[in-house]
């Protein structure tokens, strides 16, 4: 869990610092990949799994099942995503972290439900 927290935490100060390029070139590519050439497309994809591979492995140590963390990776992967459009928006930093804050609260307790699941079928 508490890689997601860092996850988060790189991603909001990345949004905050001036010097980075307002919103994420993943999320507008994806927003556009019905326009893109296939090649493209298929690299934007292709850089959606490598995150989502990559937050999979911060969740591997957790007794959750596979499925579950999967999900959460997904899930993860989407609001990293959303957070990217609602900055290039202009939503405040309060709101943005409003939103990690629930999303972290949402992995968590997802993953001790899973957990206690899991014990009590075992």
């Amino acid at each position: 869990m508490r890689a997601v927290e860092a996850f988060f935490d790189v991603v909001l100060g990345r949004i905050a610092d001036p010097s980075v390029p307002v919103g994420c070139l993943i999320a507008q590519s994806a927003a556009q990949s019905l326009t893109l050439k296939e090649g493209n497309s298929a690299q934007v994809r292709g850089l959606l799994d490598t995150q989502h591979r990559r937050v999979r492995a911060a969740l591997a140590d957790s007794s959750a099942d596979a499925g579950t963390l999967d999900e959460l990776a997904t899930f993860v992967v989407a609001v990293n995503q959303s957070l990217a459009v609602l900055s290039r928006a202009g939503t405040p930093d309060a709101e943005l972290r409003s939103v990690t804050r629930l999303a972290c609260t949402t992995v968590a307790d997802t993953l001790d439900r899973a957990t206690t699941e899991e014990s009590t079928q075992g």
